[in-house]
């Protein structure tokens, strides 16, 4: 069984070979992903995690504005980082936004959910 932050490791390396590109072949919109992953993977801070935070934020809502679906596992982890930093209600919210736009992530949310309570 994966753990959280192995599986958040796994998706964001996943997403990291999307390139630079604003919108990829698939219709998602990655903005600055990779280089803010990258940062706060690099040299962990509360610096690189809010200008990763600021990112993902940044993600949903140029997706929302150009009529795209927001990437997979980017609501996931703006709740992880949320719920890092103790913001449990916040988290879970998230967590659910990701399993309406992706119900095969369903399971491993109610699990990241459970996990909270």
């Amino acid at each position: 069984m994966l753990t959280k932050t192995r599986y958040l490791f796994i998706l964001a390396a996943t997403f990291m070979f999307a390139g630079c590109a604003s919108v990829t072949e698939s219709g998602y919109y990655w903005g600055n992903y990779s280089e803010t992953y990258y940062e706060y993977i690099k040299a962990p801070s509360e610096q690189t995690v809010t200008n990763h935070l600021n990112e993902l934020n940044n993600i949903v809502d140029t997706s929302k504005k150009k009529g795209l679906k927001v990437p997979p596992g980017i609501y996931a982890e703006i709740g992880y980082i949320t719920a890092k930093r103790g913001d449990s209600d916040d988290s879970i919210a998230y967590y659910r936004q990701e399993a309406e736009l992706y119900p095969e992530s369903k399971g491993f949310i109610e699990r990241l959910i459970s996990d909270q309570k």
